[in-house]
């Protein structure tokens, strides 16, 4: 079993609020806690998370209270929040190299490289530019041996 895993905002944000993938996310961080594998994140996880559920506010989804209670839950998971060395670099040489307009999604991209270790989220646009260049990233959806594993490559 892996030693850490990175685990983007999309994937986290599963655990706290219902989604068609809650339910493989829940299983993937009871396995990786059973098997005292790290989750890891950049800086940003908070502030992605907390948009996240601030945007269900604003939709009318969920009330202030509610939204705060999930962002608990997510923080509650013990995820390392790391600001590695030239991770800003690498996520913009990333985001190059996969023609993103964004460099978001690939500063969790570049912290899993960095670490040598999977990168699992929940956003398929995300897993879907990635996987071809970046075969540790994982989609929280995808029929894979790795996700029925709990996330062991």
């Amino acid at each position: 079993m892996p030693e850490v895993v990175v685990v983007d905002a999309s994937f986290a944000t599963m655990w706290a609020i219902p989604e068609p993938h809650s339910p493989r996310a829940l299983e993937l961080a009871e396995a990786w806690a059973g098997n005292t594998t790290g989750l890891l994140a950049p800086c940003l996880l908070v502030a992605e998370v907390t948009n996240a559920l601030y945007k269900r506010v604003v939709r009318r989804e969920l009330t202030l209270v509610e939204a705060q209670r999930a962002l608990d839950i997510v923080l509650g998971f013990s995820i390392e929040i790391r600001e590695e060395p030239g991770l800003a670099h690498r996520a913009m040489e990333w985001a190059s190299r996969l023609r993103q307009p964004a460099t978001y999604d690939m500063q969790y991209l570049a912290l899993a490289e960095l670490h040598g270790c999977e990168c699992w989220t929940g956003d398929q646009r995300f897993f879907r530019s990635a996987r071809a260049a970046a075969p540790w990233v994982h989609w929280v959806g995808e029929p894979t041996d790795a996700a029925r594993r709990g996330g062991s490559s």
